[in-house]
C-alpha cells in the first residue's frame, strides 16, 4: 500500500492540483447570483397614436453567471422588453415569463420580480398647458410676491391622454426670491420630470416677479372718539359710546412704529340740530395706513341745549 502510494507520487499530486483547479473553475463558471433592482421597462410597440403607462415602472431582476461577467455588469447593460405590436387601447397584464431581457452572453435570469405588471395603453394626446413657476425662498421682511408673468404663458405638450387631463400646471426650475427687495426677470426651463410628456417646441420661459409691500393687520383699543362742533354752538353732544375698537392695515415697518396717539377718531355734529342720531365716525391715521373696520360702526349721539349758568 505504501509503495503504491509512493509510486509516481509526483505525477498523482500534479493530477489532484489540476483537478483542484478544474474544479473551482467550474465552480465560477457555474456563478455568481446578483440582483439588479429599479431596471426600468422598455417596449416593442409599432403604436403611433398610443402610449403605454406601466406600473410598476420598473423590475428587479436576478442573474447568475461567471462571477467575472456577473460582478462587472451595470444596471445600464441590463434590458427589460414587452411586445406591445398589436394591441389596441385598454389595459393588460403581462406575467414575467413574457418579459424579453437582454443580458451578456453567458448570463442567464433566475428571478424577475414582481411577477405580473399592468400595461394601460391610452391615447397619446397634444394640448396647451398652462406653466406655473416654482418660486422658492422668501424676499426681504416687508416684501411679499405680488404679480408673476410668464412668457410663453403655456407650453404644448404631448403624453398620455389622462396624465394630462391630470396635468394643473407645467413647473419650472426653481427661482429663488431669498433676500430680494426688487422686481426681477429669470430665463428658466420646463421640467416636467416624467419621461412619458414631451415638450413640444420647447422655448426659453421668461417669468417676472414683481414684490409688493407686505401688507400686516394691528387692532388698537380704547381709542376715544373726539366730538367735531363750532365752539359758539348752544347745543350740547353727548356720546353713548366713548371709545372706539380699530383694525388698521399698512406696511410692515409702518405699522411697527404706529401708536394711538397718532390715530384720531371723530364725529361731526356740526350741521345737526336737536335729537338722537347714529353716525359713522371719520378715522384720520398716518400715511399707507388703511381702515379695516370700526367698532362701533355707528355712535349714538344725542344733540340738546347747554346748561347756561347766569351769576
Amino acid at each position: 500500500m505504501r509503495n503504491w502510494f509512493r509510486h509516481n507520487l509526483g505525477i498523482k499530486l500534479a493530477s489532484l492540483a489540476c483537478a483542484l483547479v478544474l474544479f473551482f473553475y467550474v465552480l465560477s463558471q457555474q456563478g455568481e447570483i446578483r440582483t439588479f433592482g429599479d431596471v426600468p421597462l422598455d417596449f416593442y410597440t409599432e403604436l403611433a397614436d398610443l402610449v403605454p403607462t406601466v406600473s410598476p415602472e420598473t423590475v428587479s431582476v436576478s442573474l447568475q453567471g461567471p462571477r467575472n461577467i456577473i460582478l462587472g455588469l451595470e444596471r445600464k447593460q441590463i434590458k427589460v422588453y414587452l411586445d406591445l405590436k398589436g394591441k389596441e387601447k385598454g389595459q393588460f397584464f403581462y406575467p414575467s415569463e413574457d418579459f424579453k431581457i437582454k443580458c451578456p452572453e453567458g448570463v442567464r435570469v433566475v428571478k424577475i420580480t414582481p411577477r405580473i405588471i399592468s400595461v394601460n395603453l391610452e391615447l397619446l394626446v397634444t394640448r396647451e398647458i398652462e406653466i406655473k413657476p416654482t418660486i422658492i425662498g422668501k424676499p426681504t421682511p416687508g416684501y411679499g410676491i405680488g404679480k408673476v408673468t410668464c412668457n410663453p404663458k403655456g407650453l404644448r405638450i404631448r403624453g398620455p391622454e389622462s396624465r394630462l387631463e391630470a396635468l394643473v400646471g407645467i413647473p419650472t426650475t426653481p427661482i429663488d426670491v431669498s433676500d430680494i427687495s426688487g422686481s426681477i426677470t429669470k430665463v428658466v426651463k420646463a421640467d416636467l420630470g416624467e419621461r412619458n410628456l414631451k415638450i413640444i417646441g420647447e422655448v426659453p420661459i421668461q417669468v417676472s416677479i414683481d414684490l409688493v409691500r407686505e401688507l400686516v393687520e394691528k387692532r388698537f383699543t380704547d381709542i376715544p372718539v373726539k366730538i367735531m362742533q363750532p365752539p359758539s354752538s348752544l347745543l350740547e353732544a353727548r356720546l353713548k359710546e366713548k371709545r372706539a375698537t380699530l383694525l388698521l392695515r399698512g406696511p410692515q415697518k409702518s405699522m411697527a412704529t404706529l401708536k394711538a396717539t397718532n390715530i384720531t377718531v371723530a364725529i361731526d355734529v356740526s350741521d345737526l340740530s336737536r335729537g338722537t342720531y347714529k353716525l359713522k365716525p371719520e378715522v384720520t391715521t398716518p400715511p399707507k395706513i388703511e381702515v379695516v373696520s370700526v367698532t362701533p360702526s355707528l355712535f349714538e349721539v344725542t344733540l340738546g341745549s347747554k346748561i347756561i349758568f347766569m351769576e
